[in-house]
């Protein structure tokens, strides 16, 4: 996210002083020390990028984990200066849910939802991210996973421990709850223009604060979602985050979209990547 910050600053000044003032101090500078200052840096990034694009009202809204945050800020469910509050508390919940770091997120190479779900329910993980083919994460303690990347191994598969702060849409993020729950009392939801669809449920959000707090527990179901999309009719899709993770895992997992493998759309200084979604995260 190098360099972000200014491109932040230009495109969307009010969005930089508002999540300066969210977050308590600038955000930028310090994304690679801890989620804390990630999730409302990407956050504010998406939004600035996604009004710089100008782009006509879509039929849907879509985005993975911390992401659909800006979804509903996108679609008119809550206002971008809450959205930055939200991702403030969310991030500061998440970063002091597991203090000791006794758990983590690792990547199943082979087999699918299928061998993760196996493994998992061996160890005592859980999924945590249905992203893609071929890209299934699961989430737990550090003790499990490195057993279940020795069961793996056994086996001919492979587990891939990733750099992550902790065991993010797993049970050990439970005590994030509380602290995210306050944000969402005082945050005012409103009728929106445009459906968001739900990376929780992979089905349309009719209930905002329970989804934002299932968020931090339940498996990002991405893969499902964008299939639910690609049912809809959908054959383009953008994404206004920092860089191109969502639109990696749009492109893997359905090869018919409209327009050619990175057709990069021309807004004043920011490449972005199409095809794509919503938003990607770290979280």
């Amino acid at each position: 996210m190098d360099g972000t910050g200014e491109e932040v600053a230009r495109l969307r000044p009010d969005l930089h002083e508002a999540v300066v003032q969210a977050v308590g101090e600038d955000p930028f500078p310090r994304v690679a020390e801890s989620t804390r200052f990630t999730q409302p840096a990407i956050v504010c990034s998406s939004l600035a990028r996604l009004s710089a694009l100008g782009l006509e009202r879509p039929d849907f809204y879509l985005g993975h984990s911390l992401g659909e945050i800006v979804a509903l800020a996108a679609a008119g469910w809550i206002d971008e200066r809450e959205a930055l509050v939200l991702a403030a508390a969310r991030g500061a919940a998440m970063a002091d849910a597991d203090p000791q770091r006794l758990g983590s997120m690792a990547a199943v190479k082979k087999g699918g939802v299928e061998a993760a779900q196996e493994l998992a329910d061996q160890h005592g993980l859980v999924i945590a991210c249905d992203n893609a083919p071929g890209q299934v994460i699961i989430a737990g303690t550090i003790e499990g996973l490195d057993a279940a990347a020795e069961t793996a191994k056994a086996s001919g598969n492979r587990v891939r421990r990733l750099d992550v702060a902790g065991a993010f849409h797993s049970p050990l993020m439970e005590p994030a709850i509380g602290r995210l729950q306050e944000a969402i009392d005082a945050t005012t939801f409103r009728d929106p223009h445009t459906t968001v669809l739900s990376a929780v449920t992979a089905a349309p959000i009719d209930d905002p604060p329970r989804r934002l707090i299932d968020s931090l527990t339940h498996p990002v179901l991405f893969r499902p979602a964008l299939l639910a999309l690609h049912a809809a009719g959908v054959r383009r899709v953008i994404d206004a985050g920092p860089g191109d993770i969502a639109a990696g895992l749009a492109r893997r997992t359905f090869a018919d979209l409209e327009g050619e493998d990175a057709v990069q759309i021309d807004v004043p200084g920011i490449p972005v990547t199409e095809p794509a979604t919503q938003n990607g995260d770290d979280a």
